[in-house]
């Protein structure tokens, strides 16, 4: 007897659960199907029923509305169980959006906590990612240099459930219904090599300028760039060495990232969506190579913010003094309109100082210091003299009587900055007048 009391416990036992999985009771309420499941016969707006809630497995027990069957879904794929009235008003927005899926075309796409491209990001997507479009908002539409992007915010829904904005210029949205729109993006527009023509390029080093805050302006000139006649049907490659512009018909893609210019002999490699390499073949086939890149500020916002710089440098000299004197290497005056007098400076003559320079000239301010050097000088001072055109760098030192100057001749200077102090550099001292 107490065998069959056990069986018969366990069969009560069974029977129980049978009855809160599979009952009719719904006492979770009602959801709205976000991601479709075509296996499970579940579609995206479909109305179920929630029967239960497992934690554990993070999977809710549903089942349609007009059917007896029932099957697990994931809780991200829908809507948080509630009343019928209330989850179908909550659906509202994303009926628009029903049946929409994105596929992704552009490799570490962010998804943002907010509809701004300075947001928090939240994911970041993977080529041929396909996503769910949920609803649309409203954002800060973001820009490629001067020109607003084409497209709109969009709040998304990833496969492992992760939500947020996305911009839609890099999305390729399309109807899961919709058997005309492949999913094949070979004769779809390149959406990435879109965004990528409709910059214009600048040379790399232009970035580093900026990011380092030593901007040469001798170098940071605005028709070095990279063109690529999205409008025009002219592209035009334009850099120190180079000055050349060609008619093209079209782009051909060559391989992944890479480009062909065609009827030129240009090719690009989009290296990410802010840089790419431009190989350039000359009329004798000899290959070049150069690297681009993006910049948000405008050049000449650029150029007049270093030029104030180095105005406000040359003015905290004024204001430290202007007349100096050194008992072996003469007299040096500042004078108000950035020109200076320097006699007496023999003895620097020739390997400092050119012969025959005389003594005057303008101040220039051009160099910049490692921060290996910040600590024991302020900057770098260039004379600029009018006879000879000739110029002489020194590294300074505003100390408490006087100026301590670092001649540069054996110094080593990279892009505009001195990255080590020259061996048995001569050092000179000024006293204040």
């Amino acid at each position: 007897m107490h065998k069959k009391s056990v069986a018969l416990v366990f069969v009560v036992l069974a029977g129980l659960c049978s009855c809160l999985f599979f009952s009719c009771s719904h006492k979770l309420g009602y959801s709205v199907v976000l991601w479709s499941s075509p296996e499970q016969n579940l579609y995206a707006g479909d109305l179920v029923r929630v029967y239960i809630k497992s934690n554990i497995s993070q999977v809710y027990v549903v089942g349609l509305t007009d059917s007896k069957e029932k099957t697990e879904v994931p809780f991200w794929q829908i809507l948080p169980p509630q009343s019928k009235s209330k989850v179908l008003k909550l659906y509202e927005p994303y009926q628009e959006y029903k049946n929409i899926y994105a596929k992704v075309v552009l490799d570490g796409l962010p998804v943002r906590n907010e509809p701004v491209n300075t947001s928090r990001q939240v994911y970041r997507l993977r080529n041929n990612e396909v996503v769910k479009v949920l609803y649309k908002g409203e954002g800060v539409l973001p820009s490629a240099g001067a020109k607003t992007m084409e497209g709109e915010w969009l709040w998304i829904l990833t496969q492992d459930g992760t939500t947020g904005w996305c911009f839609s210029y890099n999305l390729r949205l399309y109807d899961e219904f919709d058997k005309a729109d492949s999913l094949d993006t070979d004769n779809s527009l390149d959406q990435r090599l879109e965004l990528v023509l409709d910059k214009t390029w600048y040379p790399e080093s232009y970035a580093a300028m900026i990011a380092s805050n030593q901007i040469d302006i001798s170098q940071l000139r605005k028709e070095y760039c990279f063109d690529t006649g999205k409008e025009s049907g002219t592209v035009t490659l334009k850099v120190k060495d180079i000055n050349a512009s060609w008619k093209y018909d079209g782009t051909q893609k060559q391989e992944d990232n890479v480009y062909a210019f065609t009827g030129t002999s240009l090719v690009m490699t989009i290296r990410d969506e802010n840089n790419i390499v431009v190989q350039y073949s000359d009329e004798k086939g000899r290959p070049f190579s150069y690297n681009f890149t993006t910049i948000t500020d405008s050049i000449e916002d650029l150029i007049l913010a270093e030029t104030e710089r180095r105005r406000a440098v040359y003015e905290q000299l004024l204001e430290f003094g202007t007349d100096f004197s050194s008992s072996n290497y003469g007299t040096l005056q500042f004078l108000e309109n950035g020109t200076f007098i320097w006699s007496g400076y023999q003895k620097l003559v020739p390997d400092v100082i050119a012969e025959n320079s005389g003594t005057t000239g303008t101040i220039e301010f051009c160099y910049f210091l490692d921060d290996s050097i910040r600590n024991t000088y302020d900057g770098v001072i260039t004379f600029v003299f009018d006879r000879s055109k000739k110029r002489s760098s020194f590294m300074y030192k505003m100390e408490l009587d006087g100026l301590r100057f670092e001649e540069t001749t054996s110094a080593v200077e990279k892009n505009a900055v001195f990255t080590q102090r020259g061996s048995n550099a001569l050092v000179l001292y000024f006293g204040r007048n």
